[in-house]
């Protein structure tokens, strides 16, 4: 040894003392990697078990039970070296060298212990699960386990092993959690969480028995044809025959109740006493894990027996879980886990079978456990119906609006909104049918997502409406543009008018509701003023659509007009074959393009009206546009050309009597007569108004609105009179007026 290493082992502890330690140290953490790979291996073989879907009826000597037994004894030996060593590396006032190596031996030892509570905390929960298969004995193993499992978890605590990091692999997501110590609550969790699908299916045939008695019952001659239907959806949904253990001790189950129970209260008190069962298991076994409060001792026998306020919370707690658990199974097996699920079938069967709950929940005498479970199917199902239905109709409408014309775009739109609709006034109601019921009992839930859809459909709707009518227009298919705003947007309205949404704001503002109501009741709100305004611009369309349908009227009716009214020299001859005697051809038939669609496809006096206005504006605009000149034989025609309107207005077959009468009162018809009187006036002409006599005698008889306008001349009407008389042509002359003559040349 050299000098320098002979001055450096003078100041080194002397750890020769130790070597006893370090050997149990190293002795140890092989043991711990050899339990690791048998726990790995076993957790390995209940994997497989999963995976391959053994069936439940399997015989016990095909299962090693030895195998766990050997494992928790092994573990039980492994929990007290662990603390025998763990006590040993525990000592203080050592040298600083002596207790870093120390320090180094603890972590060590504590990843490993970490390691292996993972695994003994799998291993639990799986021989839990396979207790209701092989009985008391696989969970007499658990619990010894348990209690192994709670010394290696005190251990922490006790010598302060426990780190600020406990996670020892950041590969497995199960160690993210927060380690917990086995107590009698957490071993019932495992076994409510491995019997609530078993006891969804046994829910589900209770329910079906039920169904089916009340089908019998009923003599309203309603269909049955949807008992069949659930029927055969559910036929595969119940396993084909059950592991319920037969030969559980202290238990005697019939035959009639492990194949189907007869009624709710079965199932509840066949879930009772299995609990019972296991609290009495774990009394007998490991009576240190109930408490003090939870055992008690017969003063004459001195026999341990169960307290009846624990067992009773215990109770509370098992069916809170379970049945909490049973709901989530409820929604997937019915919808989803069949060989025939409900979903695949259309929405309207669900929507069948959630009714049938909703009015089952409030006449029956259902247990309040399981109560919370219909009512989260229910919801569930409305869930799906919404989105499903939604899903199928609006997609339909999608598809048909596609289409050029489709002529049932807004049937499709109108079916989308009556569904919606339907389903938000269901859940404007409680399962006692009362309407406006507080808001923690109305199902907010369920009719946000369908206020969601509604909001989205109303203005998926009036946008396809407003383009709908634009193309129809555009093309002057008034027929099917009046089908769209007076047909399909007033049936959508018509289903809409039906929703009924009751105002919350003044429970809102009191406050008092918990948070997740609060949060609930605001969406709704914000959702509720939103559909509202939607409703609003919906109601509000057929006026802007009429208003498009205006702006293009107008430009149709010049551009017929550009294409089919005569040359301006038409209109200035002196001499016209058969003046005044009939119109010109073009009259007819721009009124047949124009005015006839119209009067064919609505009955709207308003927006007919509106449609000649146009119609006779524009042939004024064309004219004046375009500074025609008429002779006084041109005006003549033109006169006889604008008489014709009201000539055909009275013979038009396709006109109702209440329709004529009031397109024949438009006031556009007298301005064009006052245009062409206005052409054949003589300039400085005074417009003479109707006879004194005349006129006291029609006031005398108090004469209508309509008479009274008569009095008045139709050269009255036109408003810019001066510029239609600069249009009247000059008379052509060889010899030309004096200047100061020529203001007074005139037609004769």
């Amino acid at each position: 040894m050299s000098r320098h290493t002979q001055i450096l082992a003078k100041w080194l502890p002397n750890l020769a003392e130790y070597e006893t330690l370090f050997k149990e140290y190293r002795d140890l953490q092989s043991n711990i990697e050899c339990l690791i790979n048998r726990c790995n291996l076993l957790l390995q073989k209940f994997n497989m078990r999963h995976t391959t879907r053994m069936n439940y009826l399997i015989d016990e000597n095909e299962f090693q039970a030895s195998d766990i037994e050997d494992l928790s004894v092994t573990i039980e030996t492994m929990t007290e070296k662990f603390e025998s060593i763990f006590k040993q590396l525990d000592m203080k006032d050592l040298h600083p060298l002596t207790l870093a190596k120390f320090a180094n031996n603890r972590k060590s030892l504590w990843n490993g212990k970490l390691k292996l509570q993972f695994l003994i905390q799998d291993i639990i929960q799986e021989i839990c699960s396979l207790y209701l298969i092989y009985g008391d004995s696989l969970f007499i193993l658990a619990i010894r386990i348990s209690l192994a499992f709670n010394k290696l978890y005190n251990l922490d605590k006790k010598y302060e092993l426990k780190s600020d990091i406990s996670i020892c692999n950041n590969g497995c997501p199960c160690i993210m959690f927060p380690m917990r110590k086995f107590s009698v609550t957490r071993l019932l969790q495992i076994v409510a969480l491995n019997r609530a699908e078993l006891c969804c299916h046994k829910l589900i045939d209770c329910l079906l028995d039920t169904y089916k008695s009340y089908q019998q019952d009923d003599d309203d001659g309603s269909d049955s044809s949807s008992l069949e239907i659930y029927m055969t959806l559910t036929k595969h949904m119940t396993p084909h025959q059950s592991y319920e253990r037969l030969d559980e001790p202290g238990i005697e189950i019939s035959e009639k109740n492990e194949n189907g129970f007869a009624n709710l209260e079965e199932l509840i008190f066949h879930e009772e006493r299995r609990v019972i069962g296991v609290l009495q298991i774990i009394l007998k076994n490991a009576p240190e894990m109930l408490g003090t409060d939870g055992v008690r001792r017969c003063k004459n026998t001195g026999i341990v027996k169960l307290n009846t306020k624990a067992q009773n919370k215990a109770l509370e707690y098992y069916e809170q879980i379970l049945w909490g658990e049973v709901s989530n199974y409820l929604e997937h097996v019915i919808l989803w886990w069949a060989s025939s699920p409900l979903a695949a079938r259309l929405p309207h069967s669900s929507q069948h079978l959630r009714e049938w709950i909703m009015q089952f929940i409030p006449t029956a005498d259902i247990p309040p456990v399981i109560l919370s479970a219909l009512a989260s199917l229910a919801d569930a199902l409305g869930v799906h119906v919404t989105s499903t239905s939604w899903d199928q109709n609006f997609r339909k409408a999608l598809v048909a609006s596609k289409v050029a014309c489709h002529p049932d775009t807004g049937r499709l739109f109108s079916d989308v909104l009556q569904e919606l609709v339907t389903l938000c006034n269901q859940c404007e109601t409680t399962p006692d049918w009362i309407m406006g019921a507080a808001l923690n009992e109305l199902p907010l839930v369920e009719q946000i997502p369908v206020l969601h859809r509604l909001d989205h459909s109303i203005h998926t709707t009036r946008l396809w409406s407003i383009n709908e009518s634009k193309k129809m227009a555009n093309v002057w298919n008034v027929r099917g543009f009046f089908k769209v705003t007076q047909g399909d947007i007033a049936d959508c309205m018509k289903q809409l008018n039906d929703m009924r949404l009751a105002d919350h704001t003044l429970e809102i503002e009191k406050g008092g509701l918990d948070v997740h109501v609060q949060v609930c009741a605001l969406m709704r709100a914000k959702l509720v003023s939103e559909v509202k305004e939607n409703m609003q611009k919906l109601k509000e369309t057929p006026q802007q659509c009429v208003e498009g349908l205006a702006s293009v009227c107008r430009t149709i009716c010049l551009a017929n007009l550009k294409m089919i009214f005569p040359k301006p020299s038409y209109w200035k001859q002196t001499v016209i074959e058969g003046i005044s005697e009939k119109p010109c051809d073009f009259v007819e038939k721009y009124l047949n393009q124009i005015l006839v669609p119209v009067l064919e496809a609505t009955e709207d006096y308003d927006i007919a009206n509106m449609i000649l206005t146009l119609l006779c504006e524009s042939w004024l605009d064309h004219i004046y546009t375009n500074k025609i000149k008429f002779s006084e034989q041109g005006a003549c025609q033109l006169l006889c050309d604008f008489a014709y309107v009201t000539i055909w207005l009275s013979n038009c077959l396709v006109v109702s009597e209440t329709m004529r009468t009031k397109l024949l009162k438009n006031e556009i018809l007298k301005r064009c007569e006052g245009v062409g009187r206005l052409l054949l006036r003589c300039p400085g002409e005074k417009i003479k108004m109707a006879d004194k006599h005349k006129r006291k005698a029609s006031v005398a008889a108090e004469v209508s609105d309509a008479e009274k306008s008569q009095l008045m001349p139709a050269e009255m009407y036109v408003p810019n009179q001066e510029q239609w008389l600069a249009l009247r042509a000059t008379r052509k002359t060889l010899f030309p007026a004096p200047v100061c003559c020529s203001k007074y040349e005139t037609f004769k």
